[in-house]
């Protein structure tokens, strides 16, 4: 088994963004007009700047998540 290329840094840049646009369009076998390119390029970003702020909070190992959620 091949181990993957690293992840790029997150945030990510445009080219960066770009490139995982480009790689992912042909797994994901949905057309997409060039036009909607650089608002897919931004949706990227934006998703990446998010899971940045998730993986970035600090918890320590010992934290275990809650058996019971209610609102």
């Amino acid at each position: 088994m091949t181990t993957p290329p690293p992840s790029p840094p997150l945030p990510l840049d445009d080219e960066s963004a770009g490139a995982i646009v480009d790689a992912m369009m042909p797994l994901v076998g949905v057309p997409m007009a060039p036009e909607w390119r650089e608002t897919v390029i931004a949706s990227v970003k934006a998703t990446a700047a998010a899971a940045k702020l998730v993986l970035d909070f600090p918890l320590d190992d010992a934290v275990e998540p809650a058996p019971v959620f209610r609102a």
